[in-house]
Parts: structure tokens; sequence; C-alpha cells
């Protein structure tokens, strides 16, 4: 019976199409195009802020190490002018209860794997070489202390590691 883990690998694991230098061309490699990708859960109206661009935020935020709502607010309120732009404010960036209510409400496995996807086509094209390409891939399991399913067994993780890029590629 094939692992579920090992089943989300292979699907990240990118094909040679895929990798040569035409397909990269066509990918946006920008992350607001790439969070651009995401649906949107909000109602149309009274929309204020692009939803990549809230997005984006959440994402900077995680990525310099914020891990509380408030912390992703804490690092989007110290951005300067310059930094609000490029994430697509023209003005302010919203405050805490806009970015919450659209974060809870957001797919996280449709986010996810536009984040995977992103990150995979910015990784380089590996030259080809005369013998195999040999891809390692690490993997790691915890088990959660002190979490527990509803029928009582312990919660486990997994992660797959690709040593060669230095990418995760599942969690």
């Amino acid at each position: 019976m094939p692992s579920s883990l090992i089943d989300v690998i292979r699907q990240h694991v990118p094909t040679a199409a895929s990798l040569t230098m035409a397909a990269r061309v066509e990918q946006p490699r920008g992350l607001l195009a790439a969070l651009a990708r995401v649906p949107d859960p909000r109602d149309r109206r009274g929309i204020r802020y692009s939803l990549a661009s809230l997005l984006a935020v959440a994402v900077c935020a995680v990525l310099a190490g914020a891990v509380t709502f408030a912390a992703i607010m804490d690092w989007a309120d110290d951005l300067d002018p310059a930094a609000g732009r490029r994430l697509g404010f023209t003005g302010r960036v919203p405050v805490l209860s806009t970015l919450w209510r659209l974060l809870i409400r957001v797919d996280a496995s449709t986010l996810q794997a536009v984040l995977t996807d992103w990150l995979r086509s910015r990784l380089p094209v590996p030259q080809p070489t005369v013998r195999p390409h040999w891809r390692i891939i690490a993997i790691d399991g915890k088990v959660q202390r002190g979490a527990r399913l509803p029928d009582g067994r312990q919660v486990h993780q997994l992660s797959a590691y690709d040593t060669t890029d230095g990418v995760v590629l599942a969690c």
C-alpha cells in the first residue's frame, strides 16, 4: 500500500518538461502573481484590498518569523511606504480584524499548493549531466506532544525535504 506522503511528494516532483526554460518563462515568478491564483472567499461588496496583497503580507510576515495574527500585523504596520507599494497597497495596510477574517476563510490546501508551485518555479534549472541525477529526499517524522485525534490516537507529522534543491516538498 503506497504511503500518502509519497503520493504527495510525487505530485510536486517536476517532470523533465516542466524544468525546461520555456516552461519557466511562461510561469509568473512574482509572489503577487502566484497569490492571485488563490480563489477569493470574500463577498464582492466592500472589498478594499487586493487578495494577493493581503496574502503576501501574511506570507512575508511568516517568512520573517511571525507566528501569530498580532505579529503579522506588527510586521505589516512596520512596512515603509515603498515596501507597501511593492506588496500592492496604495495607502495604509488593513487592520488586524480585516486580515484575520480573510486568513481564516482562505482554503489552506489551495494556498499551500500555490505557494509550493511558486517556490518550485524559482528553483534553478538543473544542468544535464552524463551520469543519472539522483534526487535525495530526506523524510522526517515527529509525534506532536499532547495532541490527540478524536479517537485517542497520537498525531504524527511527516515532512519530506529535497536535499538537492533545498525545498520542503510536503508536510
